[in-house]
């Protein structure tokens, strides 16, 4: 294996041989060993080729394994099925994408420096065509056992943490901007105002209540959808009327105003089955997106092609994305607006892929712009409907 395989870390492995040998060292080392199963979390020892040699308990435990040997010379990305692994030959840490990996990077900081590195990493799996995602502190510390080194990896799962940042900053601050505004409006009306301008003030705080809601709700559903307490509610739907109604709910947000969204609107029997509300909660926060995207006055484009057996919603708009954007996008605390803000697209992902059985791609470069792309089969697939995953 050459290092001219990879696209980040070094390609090199440690060969089977290599691999029994280091394993066996470590497991001699008797005082190690007894210390480092007392380690209170999740923790494996890696030789200098970033391939496993140990582990503790409870990274046995994580993983559903009882031995070392399953895991025996595996690399920490693809015990844990990250999405990236299996990208490039020499699979983890040499793809693209894992110059942004915090844990790969924690490990060559750690070989540079000779000291321990800490780094927050998200991961991205996949498991049987399910889509998870994992949010990591990840510790690389340097050891030396019988003048051989390795390096112990100590995984701290936050992913809690971020889930309670992000519902901070919805709760407290942009539900918060919302029902200030919302107040303000019903002080104004309080003290009377002309019939014209009472109607325009209604209407505008009607619409301010319908955000409120309409963030709870996304934020609940969301959890149900990462616990698996969601059913898919499959029903026949006209993807025109579907789409049509998703552009007409999102020209009431924010993000719509002094902004234009271009489509044809057909009628016709183009109908399929899918959950329909969910469907519309991913292509409305694939439209908001679309148009936060966009500069003033600019234009989102809408459509939808028929591709014989299934359907593909698209949506276009001018702007590109960096390479680091495009990586990341659909991580579950990644995001382009800052931190604690990283649930639209990842949510996108989850719930077209986990419970609409379909898929998510995109395209963004300088020809095209930016393209996401919603297939999903005419016919929902029968040992998937009415489950939750």
């Amino acid at each position: 294996m050459e290092d001219s395989d990879t696209h980040f870390a070094p390609a090199k492995r440690s060969t089977e041989e290599e691999i029994v040998s280091e394993s066996k060292l470590v497991g001699s080392q008797t005082l190690f060993t007894e210390i480092f199963e007392t380690i209170a979390g999740i923790a494996a020892v890696i030789d200098s080729n970033r391939q496993i040699v140990f582990a503790n308990n409870d990274f046995l435990s994580l993983l559903g394994v009882t031995s070392i040997e399953p895991i025996l010379g595996k690399r920490p990305g693809e015990v844990v099925s990250c999405i990236h692994s299996e990208e490039e030959h020499a699979e983890c840490g040499t793809s693209t994408a894992c110059q942004f990996c915090g844990a790969v990077n924690a490990i060559l900081e750690s070989q540079k420096t000779g000291k321990k590195s800490t780094k927050e990493t998200r991961i991205s799996t996949s498991v049987l065509g399910k889509q998870s995602s994992l949010d990591l502190n990840v510790t690389s510390t340097p050891i030396i056992l019988s003048g051989s080194v390795f390096y112990v990896l100590m995984l701290q799962d936050i992913s809690n943490e971020k889930r309670r940042n992000a519902l901070e900053r919805i709760f407290f601050h942009d539900l918060l901007n919302s029902v200030s505004g919302l107040n303000g409006i019903l002080s104004i009306l309080k003290e009377g105002t002309d019939p014209e301008e009472a109607r325009e003030l209604i209407n505008i705080s009607e619409e301010a209540s319908r955000e409120i809601v309409e963030e709870i709700v996304e934020q609940r559903q969301l959890r149900a959808a990462e616990s698996g307490e969601m059913i898919a509610k499959i029903e026949k739907v006209n993807a025109f009327e579907l789409l049509s109604s998703a552009i007409k709910k999102i020209s009431l947000h924010e993000s719509g105003r002094n902004r234009r969204i271009s489509y044809s609107v057909r009628h016709g029997e183009l109908n399929f089955e899918t959950d329909k509300i969910l469907l519309q909660r991913v292509l409305v926060n694939l439209l908001k997106n679309a148009l936060e995207a966009s500069p003033e006055e600019g234009i989102v484009e809408v459509g939808i092609e028929d591709l014989s057996n299934s359907l593909r919603f698209w949506i276009k708009n001018k702007g590109v994305m960096t390479e680091e954007i495009q990586l990341q996008l659909f991580q579950r605390s990644f995001s382009t607006k800052g931190n604690s803000r990283g649930i639209g697209t990842y949510s996108i992902k989850l719930l077209t892929e986990n419970y609409l059985k379909g898929k998510v791609s995109f395209v963004s470069n300088e020809t095209d712009g930016t393209i996401f792309r919603v297939d999903l089969k005419k016919t929902f697939p029968a040992d998937s409907a009415d489950q939750s995953t």
